[in-house]
This record gives C-alpha cells, structure tokens and sequence, in this order.
C-alpha cells in the first residue's frame, strides 16, 4: 500500500470516529440532558385538551336582584382553520351558512376577519385557532341544519354555550360592560408568565371569554371562574386511547354591588324624561347623573345617557351596531358622561371658592361684600346674572343667590398678589395660587379612583401648565394666525378664531386676570370637571372632610354563598378646609333650596324639607358655540347627610331649570316622596345578600335602622324656578366668558386686560391645528 494511500485511509477512519463521536454526543443531549423536556413535548403530542367553559359569576346590586347573569344559547361558529385551507377560503360554504342564518356573506366574513390597527368592529379578537361565533340564539332547526350535513359545512359548528344575559337591557350598560374573546396577545402574556415559573390563576384558554369593558374588565378574574380541562390521550391516528387527566370547572364567583337597580333606573328614567322634552338639535343629547354614599364612597347609581345595551356585544356585535355606538350624531352611546367626560363645573365650584376666601383670604361669616352689577379687571368687563345686584351681602347669601362678582373679586385680587402676569424682570417668588390648590385637594384635577376602567382627570391648570400648553400648541397657533381657519363656514367666526391664534402666538403662556377669574366661577378652559369628581367633593363637604374613592362593588361572594371579600371604603385624601368652613358651606347650600331667593327655591318649593332638608347648588356653565350645561349639586338630608346627587345637562339651559328637577325625582326615588322608596328607610342595605348552595338569591339584604321618610302625597310634583337659576333675588349666575365643553379653545370677544399683552381676560386660547373650532 503506498504511503497517499494509506494517508486517505487514516483520514477516512478519523472522519468516521468524528462522525460517530458527534452523533452519540448528540444522543446523549437528546436522551439525557434534553430528556425531560422532549419527554414533555411527546406527551403533548399525544395529548388534546377539551376545555369546558367555567360558568361565570353573577353581578347583584346591593339587594340581590341579578344586573348580569348567564343562559344558554344556541351558537353557530366557524373555524378559520379550517375554511382558510379550502381553495376558495370557505367562500363557498359562507354562501350556503348564508342561506340558513339569514346573514349576509360580506357580514360573515367581516365577524371572522382578525382585528388590528387599521381593521374596526366586528372583528375577531380572539386566537386564531378557535371557532369564531358568528350568530347567537339561533332556531333549533337553524343548528340540525348544520349538524345533520358536516359535509356541507367543514369548519362549521353548532353547539349550545353559555352566554352573557343583560335582564335589564340599557339599564347601568356602562357600569357593567361586556365580555369578548380572549386576545392572543392576553395567551401569550400568560405563557410568559409561565415560563417565569409564576402562578396563573384561572388561566385562559382559546375559547376563554374575558371581560373588556366595566366591571366585567375590572373584577374579571374574579367573575371568570376555572375553567375545566379533561386531557385525551390521542393514537398516532388521533383516535382517543384514554384520559390522562380531568379537571371539572370551578364557578366564578359572584359580584355584590353598592349601586341600586331602582336608583340606577329612576335617574336614568328622570334624564330621559327631560331629554324627550327638550327641542332637537340635530344631535342626539347627553346627560348624566351621580348619587354617592357620602359616608363610604359607596356608588348608588351612575346615569349616562344615551346608554347602550352589553347584550349587542353577545356572539359579537355587528359593524353597523359598532358605528352607531360610536357615532357622536348619535351622543357616543359607548362613551359615559357620567366619569369619562368633563366640563366647567359653573357655579357648582363655588364652594372651593368660598372654602379658599375664608381659609385663606381672611374672609369672616359675618363680612359683607359687594354684589355689584359688573367687575372691571384690565379693558374686560364681567358681569353678573342679567347685570343683576344684590348689594353688600355675606359669603353665605352669595352662595344663596349665586352672585358671581364677589367670587370674581376674591381671585383678581389673588391673581394680583400671585404677581399678575408676572411679565417683568423677576424674579418672582412661588405662586401661591390657592384656588387652583384648593381646588386639587378637593379631588379635581386627578381620577377619583372609581373601579371602572377609562375615567377622565378633567384638568385644573395653574401657571406653570398653562405656560407648557402653550410652549406645545405655540407652532400652531402661529401656523392659525397666518393661514386662518379656512374650515369654519362663518367668516367673522373664523377671523375671530384667527386673531385669538395670533395672540396666542406672541405671549399666550401668560396667565392672565381673565383666566383667574373665570375659575374661581367654575368657567373657562382651565377647569373641567367630571359629574363624579364633583359628586365625590360634595360627598367630602357633607361627611365633614373626608374624599373617598367611589366604589361599585361592595363584596365578592362565592358560588355557594360565602364571602369571599369585602370591598372596604377607601379614603383618597380629607379636605385641608377647617371644621366651620365646611358646616357655613353646608349652612349656604341648605339655604339654596329653601331660603328667599335661593336659586333652587322655587325647585324644592313643595318638598318635605322639614323631614328630608336637601342642601344643594345650581350651575350654569356657558359654551361657546353650543346651548348652556345645566348643573346641580347636592346632598341630603342636610341635617345628617347620606347621599349626594350630582346632575349635569349639556346643551340646556340654567342649572335650576333642568338638572335640579331631575336630582328632585332621584331624592324622590331614593326616600319614597310620592312614590315607593327604592330604598328601604331612605338606607342602602348594609347586609348582603344570601345566596344559596345552588347559586340562587334566597334572601335579600335590609336597612339595620330607618332613615328618613315622608308622606307618600308630599312633594308630588314641583315645577322649575321661574326666572332661571336666579330665583327671585338679585343675583349673578355663571355670566362670565363662555368657553368649549372641556376642551381648549378661543377666548370671548373682547379687549385685553391692562398690561395683558395679548389674550383677552377670558384667559382662553385659540383652536390649534388638528382640533375642530368650538
């Protein structure tokens, strides 16, 4: 053998010991080292999982009736597995499935397409691996349709499910919210957690329904419930060969609420009432109404309207129903006033001012000040309601009578001594600015805390916010100022918006006398306020000083009746307002329903004040462009406080017109004045209620001791004050520049304050770029 030979041999046989090294070293971390997880894998191969649905839990208002329950339905689905795989996509079978469930082919396809970004309701949201449900209750013979002919309709399904019944339709629709579909993105976050080695309680699983909206989204993972997991053992044919493991669904548990069905329903029934008696406008119109348990935070009821039923988004909701929902011709019927949305509080935010003049300001029960006609700050002239005059009158009277020019008063001369404009040399020292303090202290500004997902934080802004608004929207105001606003139709609007920009432009971070005084009145662009914010302030002037977090829920109870928590109240912050400012606030509010002049006096004219005395304050805020919000604020009964009511109606009229009636009607309701109590007493229930080992409501909570009651003949019907929300006296109400439902926007017509460099007193900023003209 020669020596090339012999060399290509060695070479050969060192190949092959490599080769055979290799492969047994990778046997060893194939069978050793990786054995266990391969082993896992293999298993899973092996195994199926048939999920069974874990019933989930009910929803109760606080006396046991059922807000949110379950039922059975007949559901036909599709599987995109499936029908993707066939050469035309399922086309064919959709035309067939069309035929028997009466729905179009486009509308099929619409349910079943995968949402995103840039694809709107409906859409698919869940996995996509699992049937997509694309029409709820159908007829018996509907579902033999498709189970009698698999052969007609692969990737088609029809089965009884458990799903989600609203027995009161619209009634609390955005309390309660809805359930959709698991997202893949809500999987893969469970998986992630798995593979940290956490505990996933309840985990999902691709058919798993999860609450998206209200208190389904919140408590959630309390509602939901185990579901059942039984794991087939599968031949490598998919033949089932055996079970390797069951695991039976655990119920979810039950949701026991503060809010009160008969509550709920009559505020929303009193807002209706007054929205059909009011003339069109071409847009269908809002409002809201808030009753608090001023002594826990506890929610009554949480009016919205226009309102939606959650029973649409069943099996999925259409996208017809989708736009309509979300159409603001239609009032954005998904949207709550009541929390997300938000506006100056007028004459309502009165009592942060009067707490700030005699906190802060020196200013005695006893003093006088002047309820002149009109308040001179810089070239701009405020006056009060129709120019009215009440002359020298106490804090007291002017909360009576809502005179606006004391209160104007009381924050130019804080602006003043805040620095004005504070356009000079400097430096300055802080601001004190206290009503924009006080103001934050007393809730507004931030989110309550509310358990409902989305609520708004209105805005209270201060000089150094007004100044980074202003450094953010500088480009496009000078961008406004020199190219107009070519998509306002009226011209002398859209010059007007122009000039407003071209101030803006030069120094519209300067917080001027204007601004400052149309807060402390509760108008203007640097203060919105939510109909709950101010619910829970008053709640807090009532009960003495204590800010709670509003609360829907009042307990979780499990499916065979025992409780499993007690949501306790929880305190957000205590008002930093001594103990006899708050009982004179308390003192002047009463007197606003009951004394000579009080702008709610006419109102409550008929009520049983003796035995249920309501303290309350009336609001008109002024918007450019659009009719009046009418606001009503109170509590009752006066003399030993247990709730508070807020009502707000945008596009109105004054505050004693229209929200006052309607929070009349909810007292009403709640203490049985003309009509039975909805609560029992005029007391929420303060036990829970009793369910049984079936999960049925056996007994209902009562009230331990009996509140207030009156008459069943007192109070019967009262018409609105006459004259407006200024009664009969001479008083100044709301009269200040009128500014865009909570959104910045230009200023009133008129001249600058004295040395103002620019922005009208009303202190508001013009329309930037993006943002539709008021």
């Amino acid at each position: 053998m020669n020596e090339g030979l012999r060399t290509r041999i060695v070479l050969l046989r060192v190949l092959v010991v490599s080769l055979l090294v290799t492969l047994g070293a990778r046997l060893w971390v194939l069978q050793v080292l990786d054995g266990d997880r391969y082993r896992r894998v293999a298993e899973t191969n092996r195994v199926r999982e048939v999920v069974t649905p874990a019933p989930r839990g009910m929803i109760l208002d606080d006396q046991g009736e059922e807000l949110v329950r379950n039922r059975s339905s007949l559901v036909i689905s599709v599987n995109r597995s499936v029908t993707d795989r066939q050469p035309d996509q399922g086309r064919a079978v959709f035309e067939q499935l069309s035929s028997v469930i009466g729905m179009s082919v486009e509308d099929i396809e619409r349910k079943i397409r995968f949402c995103s970004a840039t694809v709107p309701q409906p859409c698919w949201n869940g996995s996509p691996y699992q049937p997509v449900p694309v029409a709820k209750d159908v007829s018996p013979a509907q579902a033999l349709a498709i189970i009698e002919h698999p052969d007609r309709f692969p990737g088609v399904t029809a089965d009884l499910q458990a799903v989600r019944e609203y027995p009161f339709g619209p009634l609390a629709g955005h309390e309660l919210g809805y359930l959709a579909p698991v997202s893949q993105e809500q999987l893969d976050e469970q998986e992630e957690r798995r593979k940290k080695g956490e505990t996933v309680e309840s985990p999902y699983h691709l058919n798993s329904l999860v609450g998206v909206a209200g208190l389904e989204a919140v408590y959630d993972g309390a509602l939901r419930g185990s579901d059942g997991v039984e794991a087939l053992e599968v031949d490598r044919f998919g033949r089932v060969s055996g079970t390797a493991s069951s695991t039976p669904p655990s119920a979810g548990n039950h949701l026991v609420l503060n809010l009160d069905r008969g509550v709920q329903a009559a505020a929303e029934q009193a807002l209706q009432d007054l929205l059909n008696r009011l003339p069109p406008t071409g847009q269908a119109r809002t409002a809201s109404a808030v009753v608090l348990d001023v002594r826990t935070g506890g929610v009554i009821a949480l009016a919205s309207l226009p309102s939606y039923d959650p029973s649409v988004f069943v099996g999925g909701i259409s996208e017809q129903d989708y736009k309509a929902l979300s159409d603001p011709a239609n009032g954005i019927p998904l949207l709550s006033r009541a929390y997300q949305g938000s506006g100056p509080a007028a004459s309502t935010f009165k009592v942060v001012s009067t707490a700030v003049a005699m906190q802060h300001l020196g200013a005695r029960p006893d003093q006088r000040f002047d309820c002149a006609p009109t308040l001179q700050v810089g070239d701009q002239v405020f006056h009060n309601f129709e120019g009215s005059s009440a002359g020298p009158i106490t804090l007291h009277q002017a909360l009576v009578i809502s005179c606006d020019v004391i209160f104007d008063k009381f924050a130019y001369d804080e602006w003043l001594r805040d620095g004005g404009l504070r356009n000079g040399r400097g430096p300055y020292p802080e601001p004190a600015e206290t009503f924009a303090r006080t103001a934050e202290a007393m809730g507004f500004g931030s989110r309550t805390g509310i358990d409902l997902p989305g609520e708004t934080a209105g805005a209270v802004v201060d000089r150094a916010e007004a100044k980074a608004i202003w450094e953010e929207l500088k480009d496009a105001y000078c961008r406004r100022a020199q190219n107009g606003y070519p998509e306002e139709p009226d011209p002398v609007k859209a010059e007007r918006y122009r000039q407003y920009a071209a101030e803006a432009c030069v120094d519209g971070y300067l917080y001027n006398a204007g601004a400052a005084v149309q807060f402390s009145i509760g108008q203007g662009q640097y203060l919105s306020v939510s109909p709950l914010q101010l619910a829970a302030a008053y709640a807090a002037i009532a009960n003495g000083g204590t800010l709670y977090k509003p609360r829907l829920a009042k307990a979780v109870i499990s499916p065979d009746g025992k409780v499993v928590q007690r949501i306790e109240p929880e305190v957000k912050g205590t008002l930093p307002i001594r103990g006899d400012i708050l009982q004179y606030i308390r003192d002047a509010l009463l007197g606003v329903t009951t004394e000579p002049g009080g702008t709610a006096t006419g109102v409550f004219a008929d009520w049983p004040r003796d035995v249920i005395p309501i303290a309350g304050k009336t609001g008109t805020a002024e918007v450019e462009g659009k009719g009046d919000t009418a606001w009503f604020a109170s509590f009752a009964p006066a003399n030993d406080p247990r709730y508070a009511v807020v009502v707000s109606v945008p596009e109105s009229g004054t505050g004693a017109t229209y929200a006052a009636p309607v929070a009349k009607e909810i007292y009403k309701a709640i203490f049985g004045v003309g009509r039975p109590a909805e609560l029992p007493g005029g007391l929420p229930p303060q036990d829970l209620p009793t369910v049984g080992a079936d999960g049925a409501i056996v007994s209902v909570p009562a009230s331990l001791t009996q509140g207030p009651t009156a008459t069943p003949t007192a109070g019967a019907e009262a018409g609105p004050a006459s004259g407006g929300e200024a009664g009969t006296a001479a008083a100044g109400t709301d009269q200040a520049t009128p500014a865009p439902d909570g959104q910045p926007a230009p200023a009133s017509p008129g001249q600058p304050a004295a040395g103002s460099g620019g922005l009208p007193a009303g202190g508001s900023q013009p329309p930037a770029d993006g943002r539709a003209p008021p």
